[in-house]
C-alpha cells in the first residue's frame, strides 16, 4: 500500500469518526417565557437566586452585558455505569420591543460519566452528552417567572368587593 492510497484511508476514517460524534450530540432543547423586570440588575439577582433555589452552584458565570447566566456543574455520581450524571443551566435574556419586556431561556445541559473502574471518583470521570433536561429547565425558569412576579396576574381587576 503506497503513502497516498493510507493517507486516503486515515482521512476517510477520520471524517468518518468525526461525523458520527457530531451526530451523537443531541440539539439544545430551551424553554422559554416572556418575563417583566424593572431593570436588568434585577433580573439577574433573580435568575441567581433561581439557580441557587434550584441547587445549581453560581460561580462567574453571570454576564450582565449579554444578560446571560450559566450555572457550574451539579454533580451526581453513582456506583455504575453510565448512572452518574451531571448538569449545567444555562440562561439568556433577550430584550423585547416593550418596557422591561424579556424573553427568558433556559436549558440544562445534561452528561453521564461512563467511566466503568471508577465510578465515583470524579478525576477519572469520562463525560459523554446526553438529550438536555427539559424538565429541570422548567423548573428553574418558573422560578424566575415566580420571582418576577407582581401578583397582578391573580388579582381581579375591577371594583373592590367588601
Amino acid at each position: 500500500m503506497n503513502h497516498r492510497t493510507l493517507l486516503g484511508l486515515v482521512c476517510v476514517l477520520f471524517l468518518g469518526f468525526a461525523a458520527s460524534c457530531a451526530a451523537t450530540a443531541p440539539a439544545p432543547q430551551w424553554v422559554s417565557s416572556r418575563v417583566a423586570a424593572g431593570n436588568e440588575r434585577l433580573l439577574l439577582e433573580v435568575t441567581e437566586l433561581a439557580l441557587r433555589k434550584t441547587s445549581f452552584p453560581v460561580g462567574a458565570g453571570l454576564d450582565p452585558a449579554h444578560l446571560t447566566a450559566t450555572s457550574g456543574w451539579k454533580i451526581s455520581l453513582a456506583p455504575f455505569k453510565g448512572k452518574g450524571f451531571r448538569e449545567q443551566a444555562v440562561v439568556q435574556f433577550t430584550r423585547e420591543a416593550g418596557n422591561g419586556r424579556y424573553k427568558a431561556e433556559v436549558r440544562v445541559k445534561r452528561e453521564r460519566n461512563e467511566d466503568l473502574v471508577r465510578p465515583m471518583d470524579l478525576t477519572y470521570a469520562q463525560w459523554e452528552s446526553e438529550p438536555d433536561n427539559v424538565e429541570r429547565a422548567r423548573v428553574v425558569l418558573h422560578f424566575i417567572e415566580a420571582l418576577l412576579s407582581t401578583g397582578d396576574e391573580v388579582v381581579p381587576k375591577g371594583p373592590e368587593k367588601r
